[in-house]
């Protein structure tokens, strides 16, 4: 399963409990709780959690900000390993573009493993970042998150 917001979606809610499933499977819905404002790594880490939680695979997902740091929307840019996946600024731009964000979040969700960006992953996200800023949406952190809830940033900036 897959969930996708746009940036009228998530205005019009203002409360941040949306419908979801835990599991594809899952014959009801429980209910989804996505942080309307991403304040600190604990907070994107928590919303990248909440949006990935009935994933198996390992993804990259870009959380969209606006200038106060509300999340008006997010993208998933990239699925599989990064050394076999080709990261490209051209979905995260593209994202921004059509939620209308000037700020994003870079996110790593895997299942498993441990929470520290490899140095592929490092050297993908630096070259995205830079991208990025070229067309004007700031990348302000860039989060390694794992299943189980931990989760390392490479804060670059933020409120």
């Amino acid at each position: 399963m897959t969930i996708t917001f746009t940036l009228h979606s998530l205005r019009a809610l203002g409360s941040t409990t949306l419908q979801g499933s835990r599991h594809p499977k899952a014959s009801h819905a429980h209910p989804l709780v996505v942080p309307s404002k991403i304040t600190d790594p604990a907070t994107a880490a928590g919303a990248a959690l909440a949006l990935c939680q009935s994933r198996w695979d390992e993804v990259t997902l870009a959380l969209y900000l606006d200038n106060q740091y509300r999340l008006v929307g997010h993208a998933v840019v990239a699925t599989g390993w990064v050394e076999a996946a080709l990261l490209s600024s051209r979905p995260v731009l593209a994202g921004s573009e059509s939620c209308q964000a000037t700020k994003c979040v870079l996110v790593r969700y895997r299942r498993y493993g441990v929470p520290s960006a490899s140095e592929a992953e490092d050297r993908s996200f630096r070259t995205v970042t830079a991208a990025c800023a070229r067309h004007g949406l700031a990348v302000v952190d860039h989060l390694v998150v794992v299943g189980n809830g931990s989760f390392t940033s490479a804060f670059l900036g933020g409120p």
